[in-house]
Parts: structure tokens; C-alpha cells; sequence
């Protein structure tokens, strides 16, 4: 008889922690690059597009596989709590690369990856005050993110130490 597993898939758990450590990296290289270090820049777009391409697997196997349970079990306003805030991250993984990817295309240029030359094809055509809007809605929604990483990190913690539930171990 097949025991159900108390953890993610393997694949679950490392693509979780890969984009944890691509976000990080998107937040440093943002930081450390701008318009004058374009070298820097695309890192954050390799970044954000580790991001994109992660979310594929996540999202497959949010549709296709049950998590394991949370032991104990917590309430409904906790598990309701819980689905709305990773609706919320998994919608900022989809919207933050995607508006990176239009802002850098309505500044008229290519989402170019740090080795070979290689570059993505414009999604759109220059457009200055798209840029503009978008890349405040980038940076705002970024902002935002940062947030909602900060209260997702504090609920695992509060799983693992004041509820002395299951929640962390799953993901480790």
C-alpha cells in the first residue's frame, strides 16, 4: 500500500527554493544595475526569466498533484488565508517577469541574456509612455512582492514554531 508523502514532490521543492534564490537575485541585480550597467541588467532579466520558466512546473503540478496535509490540520480561516496568498505569489512569479519583459521592450530594446548574444524577440513595439507606466507598475508591484514574500517567510516560521505544524518541514 503507497503511504502518502508528509513532503512535496522533489521536483515541487526544488523548484520552490530555485525561485526563491531567483528572486533573490533578480532583487540584488536590480539594485546593483541600472541604465548604465547593462551587463548587470541581464542578470535580473536571466533572473526573472528563471522565474517565468519555473512557474511552468509549479503551476502543473499545483493542477495535477494534492499537497501533502498539514499536520494538525489548521482551521478554515488559516487554509483560506493560505490559498489567497499563494494565489498572490504565484500571480506576482506570472505578472513580474512578464511586465519586466514589456518594459524593456516598450524602451525599445531586446530582454538580452548575459552570454552568447542571445536575446528574447520583442513582444511589442517601442512605445516611451508605455515604458514609463509599465516600469512603474513593474517597480510598484515589485515593491508590493517583496511584501508578500516578507509575510509568507513569517507564516512558515509561525507554522513551524507557534503552531508546531507540518507546514515548513513539506517544503524542506
Amino acid at each position: 500500500m503507497h503511504q502518502p508523502s508528509n513532503r512535496y514532490a522533489l521536483l515541487v521543492r526544488w523548484t520552490h527554493w530555485l525561485t526563491v534564490l531567483a528572486v533573490v537575485a533578480a532583487y540584488v541585480f536590480v539594485n546593483i544595475g541600472d541604465d548604465e550597467a547593462p551587463a548587470i541588467m541581464r542578470w535580473h532579466y536571466l533572473a526573472g526569466l528563471a522565474v517565468l520558466v519555473l512557474l511552468i512546473p509549479r503551476i502543473l503540478s499545483r493542477l495535477t498533484t494534492r499537497p501533502p496535509p498539514i499536520v494538525p490540520a489548521p482551521g478554515k480561516m488559516v487554509a483560506m488565508v493560505a490559498r489567497v496568498s499563494h494565489l498572490a505569489l504565484y500571480a506576482f512569479l506570472l505578472v513580474q517577469p512578464v511586465l519586466g519583459i514589456l518594459q524593456v521592450n516598450y524602451g525599445g530594446e531586446l530582454v538580452s541574456l548575459p552570454w552568447g548574444g542571445w536575446s528574447l524577440p520583442a513582444l511589442v513595439a517601442p512605445d516611451h509612455a508605455a515604458h514609463e507606466s509599465i516600469g512603474e507598475l513593474h517597480e510598484a508591484l515589485g515593491e508590493i512582492f517583496y511584501w508578500v514574500i516578507g509575510a509568507h517567510l513569517v507564516a512558515s516560521l509561525w507554522h513551524h514554531f507557534l503552531r508546531h505544524d507540518n507546514t515548513l518541514r513539506r517544503m524542506v
